[in-house]
């Protein structure tokens, strides 16, 4: 966990699952926004984190949006199948990624038996496999944004499946 690494353009441009551009900024309307960097949107652990965090973000009145590089489908699938509210944004190019230092690839770390039992544990919980892309190499990752685009605080996973519990981002965003 980081305090305060950098601040992030706020026309920096991402995509709807639809193609359509927005702009980073448009997302960024409450004081403090929480960024899912998702491995893809078919990843198992990656769903099963969304959807809380969806549930949780709208009870704690936080912002939230989550970020892949790519499956548009899938993210349409997370909408219109298990109800997820908040944004779901592709970024192809990885720029936010990049912008808060969320890059660094899995590598080994993949075959990590504690990712195996995070994915397990989602299908356990329900959850359905999606088919795999060229982003599953990525670290799952969460970011919290101030409107201004400042990261204030980051996680980037380990390995598969490797979010914080929700209550540690609540408790980082209610000490900012």
């Amino acid at each position: 966990m980081t305090e305060v690494v950098s601040r992030v353009l706020l026309d920096l441009e991402l995509r709807t699952p639809a193609g359509e551009p927005v702009s980073l900024g448009d997302h960024l309307t409450a004081s403090l926004t929480v960024v899912q960097f998702v491995r893809y949107f078919g990843c198992l652990p990656c769903q099963e984190w969304l959807v809380e965090v969806d549930r949780t973000a709208t009870a704690e009145k936080l912002g939230a949006f989550a970020v892949g590089g790519s499956a548009d489908y899938q993210a349409t699938w997370l909408r219109e199948e298990r109800g997820v509210r908040m944004p779901l944004l592709l970024d192809p190019e990885h720029r936010l990624r990049d912008h808060v230092d969320a890059v660094k690839p899995l590598g080994w770390r993949l075959a990590d038996p504690r990712g195996a039992a995070a994915y397990v544990r989602s299908l356990r919980h329900g959850f359905k496999p999606q088919a795999i892309t060229r982003d599953t190499v990525r670290s799952p990752g969460v970011v919290i944004l101030d409107s201004d685009g400042e990261v204030r605080w980051s996680y980037i996973g380990n390995r598969i499946g490797d979010y914080p519990p929700i209550n540690q981002v609540l408790d980082a965003a209610s000490r900012l």
